[in-house]
């Protein structure tokens, strides 16, 4: 009995342990597992690797049978039998094999963009939920600052220091501040909600306080690093080489095409066996199916092209705006340390330094600043987590 109790109180430290070192990084991990929108696509790419590797073999053989009765003219019944098997060059084949590998990797980089779209969402969600987390712990220490505040104004007035106009004035303070409590708890059930859908509607448990301290790296080695990591580019140089391998094959398919066989005829008591030979030549649709492959290829290379200039120029973009949030989060800091925080502005209202309603407008402004520099901190991380999104 000791011994399970033992047991059960080592389980419950390691599990606390476990969510008290919980990461962005470890729930993402679970929403991949769990997100019907990525085990969809693996399925699906499943399907595609089929797909393309059926059509790397010969068709079957073809087999003929023909059963003539008696007629007029010759005595006994005719029959006839056929058996051919019929193939491409055998550069068709080896081709058609290496564009269907093709294929199969740009299906596989379809799949990765759409996983990192997915976590990116659920990343950006959670950054959210950091984000409101912090505001409802703030908004907790204001809630019972303002009830301190309202409560000893009351005293006040009960003694003769303080006037009705005054209490009012603390009052409102409260219930403004009750209610940006409330909104942000509501705009966390939505954040967690939206966690779950994600995570095919079972629930997750999450335990975060603080953003991800990711380090943002020269824009040289970025870019560089992203150039050579993203799907998308990756995936638009995969789409050049298969236009590249699907014109061979488009020009192997204009070769001759072979059949090669067995075949028999049986009259009365006379019977004929031998080799059946054929060639097929395609005269009709060449030419046009060749124009379309050729310039299917060019499609993809200036596509990408394209993809390129754009990547790197929304990338500096991006690069751009995270270091002027990383700026004016600085700047931010830098204000918080020196504005007068809520107890010195209380022992100023005691003091009689400043007056109530000097008291509640400095109080709203330091809210205010305060507020503000959650919500560019929130940007910051978001920004750069849109920036790092190929790394997911």
């Amino acid at each position: 009995m000791k011994n399970k109790v033992l047991i059960l109180f080592i389980s419950l430290i390691v599990l606390s342990l476990n969510v008290f070192s919980q990461s962005i990084d470890d729930i993402l991990k679970i929403i991949e597992e769990n997100n019907p929108q990525i085990q969809a696509g693996e399925k699906y790419l499943q399907t595609k690797v089929l797909e393309y590797k059926s059509g790397n073999l010969p068709e079957g053989p073809e087999i003929k049978y023909g059963y003539f009765p008696d007629n007029s003219t010759v005595s006994g019944t005719k029959q006839v039998f056929e058996v051919s098997q019929s193939f491409q060059m055998p550069c068709y084949y080896r081709n058609q094999s290496g564009y269907a590998s093709l294929k199969i990797s740009e299906e596989g980089y379809e799949q990765e963009l759409l996983r990192k779209n997915v976590l990116f969402e659920a990343k950006n969600l959670l950054l959210d939920y950091i984000f409101l987390s912090k505001k409802i712990a703030i908004a907790d220490k204001r809630l019972k600052f303002a009830d301190d505040i309202y409560n000893a104004f009351i005293i006040r007035l009960e003694v003769g220091d303080a006037n009705a106009l005054e209490v009012n004035k603390a009052k409102l303070h409260a219930m403004k501040v009750k209610k940006q409590e409330r909104d942000d708890r509501i705009s966390l059930l939505a954040v967690t909600e939206k966690l779950k859908n994600i995570n095919g509607g079972k629930d997750l448990v999450i335990n975060l306080e603080q953003y991800p301290q990711e380090q943002l790296v020269e824009i040289d080695s970025l870019l560089f690093d992203k150039f050579a990591n993203d799907p998308e580019l990756k995936l638009g140089n995969k789409r050049i080489e298969s236009s590249q391998k699907n014109l061979k094959v488009t020009k192997n398919l204009q070769l001759p095409k072979f059949s090669l066989g067995y075949g028999s005829e049986t009259v009365a008591d006379e019977q004929f066996r031998g080799v059946l030979v054929g060639v097929s030549i395609p005269l009709w649709s060449s030419k046009r199916a060749l124009q379309k492959a050729k310039m299917e290829m060019q499609y993809f290379d200036l596509a990408n092209i394209s993809l390129i200039e754009s990547k790197s120029a929304e990338t500096k973009i991006a690069y751009q705006q995270v270091l002027s949030l990383k700026e004016n989060l600085e700047s931010y800091e830098t204000v918080l340390n020196s504005v007068n925080n809520e107890e010195l502005l209380q022992k100023s209202l005691e003091s009689g330094e400043i007056s109530v309603i000097d008291f509640f407008t400095e109080m709203f402004y330091i809210y205010e600043i305060y507020d503000d520099y959650l919500q560019v901190e929130k940007e910051y991380y978001q920004s750069l987590a849109e920036l790092y999104k190929y790394r997911l």
